[in-house]
Parts: C-alpha cells; sequence; structure tokens
C-alpha cells in the first residue's frame, strides 16, 4: 500500500524523426503537458542536438519541480541504450543517451519508435487488457512493437520487429520482390500522393477530399498500400498470435475508413490465426507516451513492474510533412 506523490518531479521524452523532432513533459502519473512539434527540415545532427539542449534546458528553468529522466525514440535498432542502427544519418553508434545524460545528470532511456507505441498500447491505451499485442508503426520505417506476457520482446541484439527491410512479392508480378518499407513507408506513400497531385508538400486537406470524392488516382495508391499492409498484418497475426494487433500510421488517422479496406484484404488470407486489428487512440503522441512510461519506470527503479496509466490528455493534431 503507497502512494505516489506525482508532484516529485516529471520527464521528458522525445521521439527525432526525418525532418522534425516532437517533445512532451510528464508528471509520474502518466499526464502529458507542454507538446512541442519542432522542424528539422535541413538541419545536421549537431543543430539538432543543440535544438534539443536548449529546449530541455528552457523546460528545467521554467519548471518548479525536477527533472527524473529523459527518453528519446527514433527509428532503427536499439539494444541496452545504443544505436546499433538508424534511418537518420550520423545517429548510428553514436552514444546519444550518454550525451544527453552528462549533461542533465539524469537516467535516459533510447528506444525506437515501435517499441515505445507498443509500451503505450500496454501501459496506457490497453488499460491492462492485452498481454499479448503487437504495435505496428509506419513512419519513415515500418517496424512492430512485439508485448509477449506483458514484456517488450527485442529479440537478439534489439533486432526484433525489424519488418520494413523484409521482401514483399509484387501484387501482379511474384518474382519481382521489393521490402515492406517501399510499398508502405509513410514517405513513399506521400511521393506517389504529392506526384500525381502536382505538388512538392504534403496537403492532408486535399488528400481528405480526394478521397471523399474518390479520385481514382488516389484510390489506387491507396488501394496498394491497404493490400500490402494487409499482407504484413496477416503475417505478424498468423506468426505471433497475438491478443491484437494495434496500428499507429498518420495516413490512417487522417482517413480511418481506408482501415477496413485493410481488415478486408487480411480476411482473404488463408492463414490460421486473424488477431482483432486496431487503430491506436494516438497516433501522434503514442510512442512520446511510451517513451515517457518508459523512463518513468527507469526513474522509480520499477523496471519490472506493471504500472498503468490513465490517458489522460487528447490527441495532438500537426501537419503531416513530407
Amino acid at each position: 500500500m503507497a502512494l505516489l506523490n506525482v508532484g516529485y518531479g516529471y520527464v521528458i521524452s522525445i521521439n527525432i524523426l526525418r525532418s522534425r523532432f516532437s517533445m512532451i513533459t510528464c508528471r509520474l502519473d502518466g499526464r502529458s503537458e507542454n507538446y512541442e512539434s519542432v522542424s528539422t527540415r535541413d538541419v545536421d545532427l549537431t543543430s539538432v542536438l543543440d535544438m534539443i539542449d536548449e529546449r530541455i534546458n528552457h523546460t528545467v528553468a521554467a519548471s518548479e519541480t525536477r527533472l527524473l529522466g529523459i527518453a528519446f525514440g527514433l527509428d532503427g535498432t536499439i539494444y541496452e541504450n545504443q544505436i546499433l542502427d538508424a534511418s537518420l544519418k550520423g545517429f548510428k553508434n553514436f552514444d546519444l543517451a550518454k550525451y544527453f545524460s552528462d549533461k542533465f545528470q539524469v537516467p535516459v532511456v533510447l528506444e525506437n519508435l515501435a517499441n515505445e507505441s507498443a509500451i503505450y498500447e500496454r501501459d496506457f491505451a490497453g488499460e491492462g487488457v492485452y498481454r499479448n499485442l503487437i504495435s505496428v508503426t509506419i513512419r519513415d520505417q515500418v517496424a512492430a512493437g512485439i508485448v509477449a506476457e506483458g514484456h517488450l520482446y527485442r529479440g537478439h541484439n534489439g533486432e526484433a520487429g525489424n519488418i520494413g527491410c523484409c521482401p514483399l512479392a509484387d501484387r501482379y508480378q511474384e518474382d519481382n520482390m521489393e521490402t515492406v518499407n517501399h510499398y508502405v513507408a509513410e514517405g513513399n506513400v506521400l511521393q506517389r500522393i504529392m506526384a500525381y497531385q502536382h505538388l512538392d508538400r504534403v496537403d492532408v486537406n486535399r488528400i481528405r477530399r480526394d478521397y471523399l470524392g474518390h479520385r481514382p488516382e488516389l484510390l489506387s495508391i491507396l488501394d496498394e498500400f491497404a493490400y500490402y499492409l494487409g499482407k504484413v498484418l496477416g503475417n505478424l497475426s498468423s506468426t505471433f498470435a497475438p491478443d491484437a494487433i494495434v496500428v499507429n500510421a498518420p495516413i490512417l488517422e487522417l482517413l480511418p475508413e481506408l482501415m477496413d479496406q485493410v481488415r478486408e484484404y487480411v480476411g482473404q488470407l488463408d492463414i490460421c490465426r486473424k488477431a482483432p486489428l486496431l487503430l491506436t487512440k494516438n497516433s501522434k503522441e503514442a510512442s512520446l507516451m511510451g517513451g515517457a512510461s518508459a523512463i518513468i519506470h527507469r526513474a522509480l527503479a520499477l523496471d519490472d513492474l506493471q504500472l498503468t496509466f490513465g490517458n489522460q490528455r487528447s490527441a495532438v493534431l500537426e501537419e503531416v510533412e513530407s
């Protein structure tokens, strides 16, 4: 019988993507605030680190309580707090945890975005219901975070869930193979959409309008996306037999109706196990909140204890970047 003093301090969770980083502060009870998204387009690694350093310092200076830890999430392979591989230039083998731990004298946890999203589904959205789940995150890469019997499964050297590099047979020519990332990753899908719209940036309002207007070019691109994503989800369902698969993808948050098309393609597959397919309740902040949970566990020295948080903040919508 213990009562957690949630006012004792706070943690910071940061996600670093191809052209931006996002950041929240979070109390020990899981309540988040001060969401911020910062563009890093055409900015080098050193400048990105300086920008993050500046915002952490600003948060520390403005707070009346103490910083207890920092979590970082990014696409790549991370094992024992080391970046073994990363989609972002300059991050591979860079000791990001030590860099910020030395600066702020707090523990720092590194995790990939898919694992963070899986932690979010386990600790926030799932409310302890699913002990075996997979969170499929579609950003710069396609990756799966796997929770088995309530614990994150990382595999050999943290390589579990690295599905973006797996080959998929072409829908029309089976002898032609491309990677899952080629067919499903967010950037590649958006590039195809921008090409037919003759735009050099992503216009989410036009995508939604063209979808509702049944624009054939867009429907064709999205049908391809749904078909190949269905293949990926079907393979995961049959292989791991999870209680549920949760998909975290901005394109599906923008067009949630498309998820029914994905389910139809999975339903056509001749596989034994077809797990329920769900959309995350908060694609923009899921990985951030999962990172917050990971660093809260570390800061409280409760790594092996299941903590269930309330999802106490509404989703933040932001412009999708190309």
